[in-house]
């Protein structure tokens, strides 16, 4: 049991160092704009025929307003990138194919040919806001289109063909039903999290009968009320926390291999079968308790029979979405395979006292500052953290995230909520929770401490939603842990200072009584720890 705790674990630990990413975009002097912008372009052909493309609004240049522009002729840089001085094009616009330089340098060799707009065609499979870098100015709309659209939009200009352009008034970035199915989600997760754990903490502290101890190994099976070993973590491996996950992030911004990225889903499909078997080990217990009992399988050794059907029903699950990843109902699938692995992190994985949570939540507040806001001043002028959660080019899919999709939005448009700003302040909301119950000897759980989190923890969730309409710094997301760990945190230590408990719970119980043998459990990080969990 041991052995397989320690596991799922280090796998627990690998995702969420992996996790812990956010979207963010700083924004440069030659920018005009913090927003991405659609634009409606119609091509008008020399016989009367029109066809209307989608395009995106770069962060620089020129607005073509929410009023159709005059119509203007369209035509192909003679030189096909741009990179190079082009032929005139006075008040045209010309279609230029990404590649060979910046969108600035582009931009700018178009206006110098006189153009009045450019179009750059994107070898991309989806649009995506393009920046400039430096003081540069550039006066003339510049957008972007999908490759196919830019094919014909080349056909049209060999026919003489002319182009106007319209804004297009876009979803915003908040979608109030989405935002609160995530938000709804996240904190389901976290409380199903708090109360599992402290069913498993009453099951393994709680006297065992003389009749429990003849059941041998069975006794300490898993379920809804079945222990299972607490792991907890370390001031040394809080503060290795960090340094773990840039060293992730840094590994896979410089491979962003396809490989790299399989990997990580491999990982996370592993995750999500330990999750999905402990769900199903405590519904088929519930159910056919008179089956749970032990047997000797070949290579596995002794094991809960209904073990055999969690695991089955866990990898088919698992396989489905492998297999159907690109349906349009996966993301359903794939929430509920995050929320049972969060939710089996939470039962695994515990804090020792508020001074750990204090150290590992601050820690990552402070690395999601840096990468967000700090790191691109410092070098590449592009976000490591963006990229990576954007997939690289090739925009890869990063299954650490929970979905719901955007109501009235394309398919595939979802708003999202990382694992990280679920499993990092949820922590510490189980410790609180572990934390009021830790004399409790009646049946019925205490919810002194775990409701008001839970009401902190929400309100760093909407501060975040708030952000994010607003806009705040100019980024397309929002780093949730800038705004939950001063709700959640800030929150904890101030109810607990007002009950009087926050010097207890800030170093943690040194000897609860429960540990007869002297000895906890201690397989994150190094250091000393209080854990009961023998």
């Amino acid at each position: 049991m041991v052995r397989r705790t320690a596991i799922c674990a280090i796998a627990a630990i690998v995702v969420l160092a992996t996790v812990t990413t956010v979207s963010g975009q700083t924004v440069d002097a030659c920018q005009t704009r913090s927003t991405p912008i659609g634009v409606s372009i119609t091509e008008t052909t020399a016989d009367g025929e029109s066809n209307t493309f989608l395009g995106l609004l770069a962060f620089f240049g020129g607005a073509v307003g929410e009023s159709e522009t005059a119509p203007m002729h369209l035509a192909v840089a003679s030189d096909k990138y741009g990179c190079k001085p082009i032929a005139q094009t006075t008040d045209k616009a010309v279609l230029v194919w990404r590649g060979g330089c910046t969108f600035g340098e582009k931009a700018a060799a178009v206006e110098a040919a006189g153009g009045a707009a450019m179009i750059v065609v994107t070898d991309e499979a989806e649009l995506t806001p393009m920046s400039c870098v430096g003081n540069s100015t550039v006066s003339i709309p510049v957008m972007q289109v999908l490759a196919q659209d830019g094919d014909q939009l080349k056909s049209g200009a060999a026919k003489g063909a002319s182009v106007t352009f319209k804004e297009l008034k876009l979803k915003g970035s908040v979608d109030l039903v989405a935002s609160f199915a995530l938000l709804a989600m996240a904190s389901l997760t976290i409380v199903f999290g708090a109360i599992w754990s402290l069913s498993d903490q009453g099951f393994l502290f709680k006297p065992k009968s003389d009749d429990d101890a003849s059941q041998g190994s069975g006794g300490g099976r898993e379920g809804s009320g079945g222990g299972i070993e607490g792991l907890e973590i370390t001031e040394m491996s809080a503060a290795y926390f960090v340094v773990f996950a840039s060293i992730v992030l840094l590994v896979i911004f410089f491979t962003m291999q396809h490989w790299v990225f399989l990997i990580i889903k491999g990982v996370f499909c592993f995750a999500a079968v330990q999750g999905l078997q402990a769900l199903f080990f405590a519904v088929f217990e519930s159910g056919f308790k008179a089956l749970s009992k032990d047997i000797d399988i070949p290579v596995f050794g002794t094991v809960n029979q209904l073990s055999v059907p969690s695991v089955a029903c866990a990898v088919v699950v698992v396989l489905v979405w492998l297999l159907n990843q690109d349906a349009t109902w996966a993301w359903m699938l794939q929430d509920i395979m995050g929320m049972s692995f969060l939710v089996n992190v939470l039962r695994l994985v515990h804090l020792p006292n508020l001074k750990v949570g204090a150290l590992l939540l601050v820690g990552a507040m402070c690395y999601d500052i840096f990468w967000v806001y700090i790191q691109p001043h410092l070098f590449g002028r592009e976000s490591v953290m963006v990229k990576v959660a954007k997939g690289g080019e090739q925009h890869e899919s990063l299954p650490m995230l929970f979905l719901f999709p955007r109501l009235g939005g394309n398919v595939g448009d979802f708003s999202m909520l990382g694992y990280g700003d679920v499993i990092l302040p949820g922590l510490l909301i189980v410790h609180n929770h572990l934390f009021d119950n830790r004399y409790n000897e009646s049946s019925k759980p205490r919810l002194a401490y775990l409701v008001p989190s839970i009401v902190a923890y929400v309100a760093g969730l909407l501060l975040t939603f708030l952000a994010l309409h607003l806009q705040v710094g100019g980024q397309g997301g929002q780093p949730a842990l800038c705004y939950l760990v001063p709700t959640v945190l800030g929150g904890t230590v101030a109810y607990a200072h007002f009950r009087g408990d926050l010097k207890e719970m800030w170093v943690g119980s040194q000897d609860d009584g429960n540990d007869p043998d002297g000895e906890g459990e201690r397989l994150i990080g190094t250091g000393s720890t209080n854990s009961s969990a023998v």
